[in-house]
């Protein structure tokens, strides 16, 4: 009977305050950045809680809001219990949490794994640091406030100021909590000012509110190079910081010539500004595609379908483009080229290389170091590059993707700072910032737009299976 009453109530607690996160799209959330992600608190007890860390990194003074709404609940509670809640705290609760430990447990969040396994000393501090601490007077200082699961989802606000992030390096963490019998499922939303966009897939498509990338036009310009103009047409924003470069979940514009894909780059490089943050500010992006005889064109924003946006079908367009004048700067359509007054010697293509031959850059091997970071090893087989490609804009880069998802971008110049791909036979080792946490398969693929002429065009490209 008491269990009946509980659910009674909960029900009548849900429908009058679970204030759904899907509404709280207002603009004071869309210019920072944004962990949105289902949780699951499984029974646990008051001497052994079921607790779900989300920490996240503030990278600048402002204001810091968590939303929480239950979506499901199997309650079993006594009238005496502590109910399930969750409390905001700083870094000084992790004393004992190194650098890595805390690089470690961001990325973890920020790759979507909801619940997060400290070290067991960790952990034990943090249990028994919360312990009982909503009831308790006097609250240490790293503790910003907290709330129960099943009170009214009013956000709780903290304010950041630069000696906050002094105090506490930036880092803060929410800590959910159930120590009942019960099982509690929901969403946790955390806006912040920081450079993390971490939302559920499922919870982003259902905001009213949402971006619509689309390509509006496909044209060329007095030199008949490919220009693609892009634009936001939906009502949501498109948050700045989700113009990364890196990682699991960029925004490409993908463009190919003939069914020949010619050009891939990150939403960061075709939109510098950011015009596609708001509605209907269209940006046209200046490719290095040069046409010399008639070329059908495609051009696909969001690539890899990383937006959740009302209209998919207009992210892609295609045209059949006429040069106005056959062009003796390039061989065959779809060549990428540079202007000669902008490169050193070519090959008569106006590419930028070196003279005595043609360079043949390879993806020579794939690996793990010692901290279990992926190392890729690229070589010049053939002949040297000159230096201008190194400041070559749109630049030459390699593509990484993890089990067929793609990862990074990385340009030439980053690839290879001290330049030894200019000469023949060098070679240059990029290694990554993310250790390996389980079994991939890891593909490379070097100058995917086949920006650098090469004698062999075949090696280009490796894929291997790395275990840490």
């Amino acid at each position: 009977m008491k269990r009946l009453v509980m659910a009674a109530l909960f029900g009548i607690a849900l429908a009058l305050f679970a204030l759904p996160i899907p509404s709280l799209q207002a603009d004071d959330l869309a210019s920072g950045a944004r962990i949105h992600q289902k949780f699951k608190l499984l029974p646990g007890k008051v001497t052994d809680r079921y607790v779900v860390y989300v920490p996240f990194e503030v990278t600048r003074p402002g204001r810091v809001r968590v939303y929480h709404e239950i979506t499901g609940a199997d309650i079993r509670v006594d009238q005496s219990a502590e109910l399930p809640n969750y409390v905001l705290a700083d870094a000084r609760i992790f004393e004992k949490i190194d650098d890595a430990a805390w690089v470690r447990m961001c990325k973890s969040i920020v790759n979507h794994v909801p619940t997060l396994k400290l070290e067991a000393e960790v952990m034990k501090e943090i249990v028994q640091e919360v312990k009982d601490l909503l009831g308790k007077e006097d609250k240490p200082k790293w503790y910003h406030g907290g709330r129960k699961l099943l009170d009214k989802s009013d956000p709780l606000v903290l304010d950041v100021d630069d000696r906050d992030l002094r105090t506490t390096k930036g880092r803060y963490v929410v800590v959910l909590r159930n120590p009942t019998k019960g099982e509690y499922h929901g969403n946790i939303l955390i806006s912040f000012p920081g450079e993390v966009w971490a939302v559920d897939p499922d919870l982003e498509a259902a905001y009213e509110r949402k971006p619509d990338l689309a390509v509006q036009d496909i044209t060329l310009d007095p030199d008949n190079r490919v220009v693609v103009t892009l634009v936001n047409e939906g009502p949501g924003w498109l948050h700045e910081v989700r113009y990364n470069r890196t990682g699991e979940r960029v925004i490409r514009l993908e463009v190919e010539v003939n069914g020949k894909k010619a050009v891939a780059v990150p939403l960061a490089e075709a939109d510098p500004k950011y015009a596609l943050k708001h509605k209907g500010n269209p940006v046209a992006y200046r490719t290095e595609i040069r046409l010399s005889e008639p070329a059908r064109v495609m051009a696909v924003i969001d690539a890899d379908d990383v937006v959740a946006e009302p209209d998919e079908k207009n992210n892609k367009k295609r045209e059949s483009l006429t040069p106005r004048e056959a062009s003796a700067a390039s061989a065959e359509p779809g060549k990428r080229v540079k202007r000669g007054s902008e490169g050193a010697a070519g090959d008569g293509t106006g590419t930028v290389q070196a003279g005595g031959g043609m360079p043949d850059l390879a993806v020579a091997d794939i690996s793990l170091d010692n901290r279990r970071r992926v190392a890729v090893r690229v070589e010049n087989r053939g002949a040297g590059i000159a230096p201008e490609l190194y400041r070559a804009n749109p630049p030459v880069q390699v593509r990484l993707l993890m089990n067929g998802r793609s990862w990074a971008y990385v340009p030439l110049a980053a690839l290879d700072p001290a330049g030894a791909l200019r000469q023949a036979g060098g070679s240059a080792v990029w290694t990554g910032d993310q250790a390996l946490r389980e079994a991939a398969d890891i593909t490379v693929v070097l100058d995917e737009g086949n920006r650098l002429p090469e004698s062999n065009e075949e090696n280009n490209t490796l894929t291997k299976r790395l275990s840490p």
